[in-house]
This record gives C-alpha cells, structure tokens and sequence, in this order.
C-alpha cells in the first residue's frame, strides 16, 4: 500500500510537466468513517492538533505551503480555511498557483471576487488537465475577499522542455534560481526512485535524471515566485503556495529554496489521504517532521490503482 500511496501522489503532478495528464475531479467520500478522517497532526510533536494552533503558527510565518493531492476537492477546501485564516489574521500574503504558467500573470493579477467563477476559463484551467476549477474556487474566493495578490508559480512549457533535455539556463536565470544547496545525501537517489515507483517501472531508466532535473526547476522556481511577491511592486508580506504534496516538502522541494524556508521560517501542510487499514497516524510516510510541519487526515477520491494507466509491460533501456 506503500507503493500505491507513492503512485498516487507523484505521477499527476509529473505528468502535468509535459501537460500530459487528465484528471478527473470526484467527491473525496471513501472511507469518510475512518477514525484519522477530518484530523490534524503536527508531525514535531506526534500529538494532535486543532486548526487555531494552525493558524496560529501560519500567521506568524513568512512562508506557508499548502500540499495537496490535486483531484481531491477536501484538500481544496481545507487549502482554502487555512488562506481565509490568514487574511482575518490581517496578513497580506500573496498566493501562488503551482497549476498557473507565466503567462497567465494577468488574469490572476485583474481577478475579482464577484467574476471568480469565470477565472478558471481565463485560465483555460481544466482544458490543461487539472480538475475542475470549481473545486480551487474557494481558495481563489479566500484571497480575493482579504485582498491578496495571486501569482503563477509554474515554469513556462518551453522552459520545462529545454531542461528536460539537459540544456543549460541561461546564466542570469540559472543565479536567480540556484538558491538551495545541494540535497543531503541519498536524497536524490530517492528521488529517483521514486519517480521510477511512481511512474510503475514504466518509463526507461534515462527518463528518470530529466524529470528530476523538472522537479528541481519547478521548486526553484516555485519559490523564486514567492520571494518575488514580498519585493515591489506587490510588497506582500509572506506567501502561500498552492501546489501538489511532493514540492511542499520540507526535505528536498520548495522550502530548500526558500530564506530560512528549510529552518524555521515556513509551516508546512501536507493533506493526506486516509488509508484503509492505517489507523494510526505514524502509519503514513507523510507523517515526518522531516518532511511536513502537519499533515491533515481527509478521505479518498478513490482506491484505484494509477499504474492501469501504463502499459502492464514496463518499459525497457
């Protein structure tokens, strides 16, 4: 069950590089009685938690990140409770949108709260495969009602492509965005693991470097956004980004790019689907202060397996 937890929460959000996944949004209902449904735990104490402490420590934050798993409308809605708590905290954080590329800058920019419903074609947002914009409307509601700016954080598909082929950025680019150190040991050999587990032994070995090479780029340049929201013109003072699990952990994804986002200066929420079975919270590999500040127990969209969408003949070298 391990392994299905990894398919499930890293092939969308890899495919969505090469804009090659399509997928569909369903009401997060199964196992609704499961006894860590609708619970939250901080991963530093192992012991519970209730959404004032939450809010609480993101209020004080500069940085927080909100991880998700993108066809869950539960996620959604808690990203959204956390956004609306710090705007009556009286923050003025900006929000950026891992599912938003860099020409969309506009329509987020002239956003406004009583059209929010058609921001999600402004976006062309499902006709580039996320789920449906109905489901992330609240979070887009949260900001505007308080105000604050919302931002793309998503390279440009010309961008991503380049680097999927190895080729190098350009050297102001590569300054800006080369703000994290090398990751610790072992580190990336997991990481490319667990694109291989993710995509189920289906992609040849010499797919693997390119797309951690776009794994890397994307956090960079997920956090370049948000450092550039608290600099004018915007002066916001903090961010939030909405963005899939794996970017917001702490261990290897955004924070690392982050001022003081890896050491204190961030909170970060991993929403995680509950498990049939995994009725205690240490039971999930989320549940790591290594990796997530808190994670947030919901029910599931589904139990399908993700691997019957690849070929059941795993591709060879």
């Amino acid at each position: 069950m391990r392994s299905f937890l990894a398919h499930v929460g890293a092939l969308a959000g890899l495919l969505c590089f090469f804009g090659a996944t399509s997928l569909a949004a369903a009401p997060a209902t199964l196992h609704s009685d499961h006894p860590l449904n609708g619970t939250l735990w901080d991963t530093r104490s192992g012991q519970p938690a209730d959404e004032t402490a939450l809010f609480a420590e993101a209020a004080a934050a500069r940085w927080v990140l909100l991880g998700e798993k993108h066809d869950n409308a539960e996620h959604h809605r808690l990203q959204a409770r956390v956004v609306d708590a710090l705007g009556r905290a009286g923050r003025r954080m900006a929000v950026v949108w891992e599912m938003a590329e860099p020409e969309q800058a506009d329509a987020l920019k002239n956003a406004r709260l009583d059209t929010v419903g058609d921001l999600g074609k402004a976006l062309d947002w499902e006709g580039r495969g996320w789920p449906a914009w109905a489901d992330y409307q609240p979070i887009a509601e949260a900001a505007l009602r308080h105000d604050m700016p919302m931002l793309p954080g998503k390279p440009s598909r010309a961008l991503v492509r380049s680097v999927s082929r190895g080729e190098a950025l350009p050297a102001e680019l590569a300054a800006r965005l080369d703000t994290a150190p090398p990751y610790p040991a072992g580190v990336e050999a997991a990481l490319l693991a667990e694109l291989a587990e993710s995509h189920c032994g289906a992609l040849p070995p010499t797919a693997l470097a390119p797309m951690a090479r776009v794994q890397r780029l994307w956090d960079a340049w997920m956090a370049d956004s948000m450092r550039a929201a608290t600099a004018p013109p915007l002066s916001a003072d903090g961010a939030v980004l909405i963005a899939g699990g794996g970017h917001v952990r702490a261990d290897r994804a955004v924070p690392r790019h982050l001022p003081d986002g890896a050491a204190g200066g961030s909170v970060t929420v991993e929403m995680v689907e509950v498990v049939d079975g995994w009725d205690t919270a240490t039971d999930y590999p989320a549940f790591d202060p290594r990796r997530f500040d808190y994670v947030w127990f919901t029910p599931r969209v589904d139990d399908d397996d993700p691997c019957d969408a690849f070929s059941a003949k795993p591709a060879s070298d």
